[in-house]
């Protein structure tokens, strides 16, 4: 019983922790701090029953298929990637009331997540990672968010919300070399699929997780047969589409730190770099058959047929009795709006000048730009 109590006390004792060797918080960032302890304080008893309740269950749940894993860099177009493969009823992946509430979600969520998603369509609360769109409960997200969401050691996406330690904290490379660190993810990231996997009934999974990008030998060693998607795309949209992402989603809503612009393009650039460069040095140990690299440009301009290339090259098989809801799913995606950017030369010459070797070998140019470029 104290042991199970550990447990779930864990994700106070692990905020505690990181706000106080995170180098400080900012004015609005104490506002904001609050709100976190209030997402793990109050549901801390329904935490501890729901472990009590499920968590032999999860441990037991056996993962009979591999993954399969969509990596790429942020806004690359890995969450539009996943929603059409999830389209094929044969596939399960994370749920965002599971992910926002994954301490309470199987305990409360079959009667709160109608009632959340009625209010946040009747208040058409936005998802503020993607323009005008209303939060969908039921859509997919990411391990990471399922992780910070649990307060747990082993997610990313502390560098998100204290950015200033984003080089030790969102960059995995320093913690994965510490042993008892790569223990704990293993173990935790293990017990997340499981987790996915029974609640989605034992269906095979479709995971999609920017941190994965850098994850590669770790995932391969307990999952041997998984199968991976990375998507890239072009890194003059990308640039702008990360930095205004940062600047409208995670500095406006979950940092508690200030970034102040050269700080942030700093991340942006130096993150690329790191996911890509772990990238580019791994991804020779997926095996043959099981890697497929695909553009996002390609994938907006031909949805079903790029869905349907990477049914062939993975080869995952009846491809046919899944293209009526991959279509369904495709209609649906044409309500989405992108953001639109107006495109500065100096801005587009830094980029061009860092990030050369990626656009030389994706085989992208300057000349397709103009200041009212949509995105």
């Amino acid at each position: 019983m104290k042991r199970n109590r550990r447990i779930i006390n864990k994700a106070l004792f692990e905020f505690t922790r990181r706000t106080c060797s995170s180098g400080g918080i900012s004015l609005k960032g104490a506002l904001i701090l609050p709100l976190y302890y209030l997402q793990i304080i109050p549901v801390l008893p329904f935490a501890f029953l729901q472990y009590i309740i499920f968590s032999r269950k999860i441990r037991e749940t056996p993962v009979t298929l591999d993954p399969i894993f969509i990596i790429g860099h942020y806004r690359s177009g890995t969450t539009l990637l996943q929603k059409l493969l999830a389209s094929d009823k044969r596939f399960g992946f994370l749920n965002y009331y599971d992910a926002l509430f994954p301490n309470t979600s199987m305990l409360m969520g079959k009667r709160m997540k109608p009632v959340l998603q009625a209010i946040i369509d009747f208040f058409k609360i936005k998802n503020p990672f993607f323009h005008d769109t209303v939060l969908p409960l039921s859509e997919a997200d990411e391990e990471d968010d399922y992780l910070i969401n649990k307060g747990s050691a082993y997610s990313a996406y502390w560098g998100l919300i204290f950015p200033r330690r984003w080089k030790e904290w969102l960059n995995g490379s320093e913690q994965f070399s510490k042993e008892e660190y790569l223990k704990g993810w293993k173990k935790e990231y293990l017990s997340t699929v499981k987790f996915i996997t029974f609640r989605n009934k034992g269906k095979q999974l479709v995971l999609k997780n920017p941190p994965n990008t850098e994850r590669i030998p770790y995932l391969l060693e307990m999952f041997p047969q998984a199968k991976f998607i990375f998507i890239y795309r072009n890194p003059y949209v990308l640039f702008y589409s990360i930095r205004n992402m940062w600047k409208r989603a995670i500095l406006g809503f979950y940092s508690v730190q200030k970034l102040t612009d050269d700080e942030l393009d700093e991340i942006v650039f130096g993150h690329f770099d790191y996911l890509m460069g772990k990238y580019e040095k791994d991804r020779h140990l997926i095996p043959a058959g099981n890697l497929c690299e695909v553009s996002y440009e390609e994938l907006k301009a031909d949805p079903s047929g790029t869905i349907q290339k990477i049914y062939s090259l993975l080869d995952i098989p009846d491809f046919e009795k899944t293209a009526g809801d991959l279509l369904s799913q495709i209609e649906s995606e044409k309500a989405y709006s992108n953001f639109r950017y107006i495109f500065d030369p100096l801005t587009l010459q830094r980029i061009g000048e860092k990030w050369a070797g990626y656009i030389s070998r994706w085989n992208y140019e300057t000349s397709m730009f103009n200041k009212h470029k949509q995105v």
